[in-house]
């Protein structure tokens, strides 16, 4: 059957995209107050306002809406791009410091961990779409690689990892944000010995 011309796709319906953000919005709110495995389909439409027979037309259960959540949570920060290779990446390590440091990601991050070592499901999505980040940021050294100001040779991955995992260990161990000042000086001690 063919839809009519004005019928609208359910998935874009402005009304259907408020509902899906707010019961994300609250699936956050949840999992950083209670955590992972306290977080419940039923928790979250309380918390939402809205019926379970809502959250089930938009996802099939926990793990696919903890999927959107962790989506949400992960969206790479804004940051401002320049045409200076340096101030790029010091950009985007600042962003990250800063979505780290405060606000939903920063509550749900002790959610994160419980969600990643007690569900094998979780943690593989965890693991993918931090890798997804890790491939962004490198590919911020990669044009500054290509550009001439890193050796050809350079592991742009694991260089990432090394700029950006002080923020993270930071957040989660010391559970305090790393200042946004002290990002420079972090990508000069990791980059200083590699730059042109």
């Amino acid at each position: 059957m063919t839809p009519s011309p004005d019928a609208t796709d359910d998935r874009v319906h402005p009304r259907t995209e408020r509902t899906r953000a707010a019961i994300i919005a609250a699936a956050l709110d949840e999992l950083a107050d209670v955590g992972y495995g306290a977080l419940t389909i039923e928790s979250v439409a309380r918390r939402a306002g809205a019926s379970k027979a809502t959250i089930y037309r938009h996802w099939s259960g926990k793990l696919d809406l903890f999927a959107d959540v962790i989506a949400s949570l992960k969206q790479m920060p804004r940051h401002h791009e320049t045409d200076d290779p340096y101030e790029s990446i010091v950009a985007f390590v600042e962003a990250i410091a800063e979505h780290v440091a405060f606000g939903r990601f920063a509550a749900c991050i002790p959610a994160l961990i419980e969600a990643s070592v007690t569900d094998p499901e979780v943690r593989a999505y965890h693991v993918r779409t931090s890798d997804e980040r890790l491939a962004y940021g490198a590919s911020i050294l990669d044009a500054a690689r290509d550009a001439g100001h890193l050796d050809a040779n350079v592991d742009t991955r694991a260089t990432t990892e090394r700029i950006v995992a002080p923020i993270f260990f930071r957040r989660m161990m010391a559970a305090e944000p790393f200042p946004v000042d002290e990002v420079r000086p972090l990508v000069d001690a990791v980059l200083g010995p590699l730059w042109r």
